[in-house]
């Protein structure tokens, strides 16, 4: 029991050090800035796809939208395969007003979309996102991404690509 208590008060300590709220926030942030980053994890790669509506003609909604900054993903671009770990690197534009990186979502689609922006908000600047290796789970992968500019004009754009197993 004793060693318990030490290290959650040295963990409560460094987190203080860190300015970081709870441990579990201390854990996202130590996670975060190594190399072992799963920006999509394998319990949620495992999760039901976005199911496809079989109406010709329909646009998912807010699939893809140019109204705000340019979104430009670099790698991994749309329908490329790739080994772990990835790297990302997305350029963001601005047209007429400057590009609001606090108004960025970043969501893996699925039946229920799941919302990462946290685990990559380490990793954004106003001119983009790049994380140098990420750790993702093989398979396909669709990643929307969401961001705004200072008027408040919005784009998303959504990227399809596949992690190769890491054996192979």
């Amino acid at each position: 029991m004793g060693r318990v208590m030490v290290i959650i008060i040295s963990l409560a300590v460094l987190g203080s050090i860190l300015n970081v709220g709870t441990i579990g926030e201390l854990a996202i942030a130590m996670v975060g800035k190594g190399q072992d980053l799963w920006l999509i994890t394998p319990k949620e790669a495992a999760m039901a796809p976005a199911k496809e509506s079989g109406l010709e003609g329909e646009i998912p909604v807010a699939a893809e939208s140019e109204m705000g900054p340019k979104i430009e993903v670099i790698k991994p671009t749309q329908g490329a395969s790739a080994k772990p770990p990835v790297e990302i690197d997305i350029k963001f534009v601005a047209k007429s007003s400057p590009v609001d990186p606090a108004s960025l979502t970043v969501s893996v689609v699925k039946l229920i979309n799941i919302d990462i922006t946290d685990r990559v908000r380490t990793y954004v600047t106003a001119s983009g996102i790049h994380v140098p290796a990420a750790q993702l789970p093989s398979g396909k992968h669709t990643v929307r991404i969401s961001i705004a500019d200072q008027d408040g004009l919005r784009s998303v754009k959504d990227v399809t690509f596949e992690v190769l197993d890491s054996k192979s």
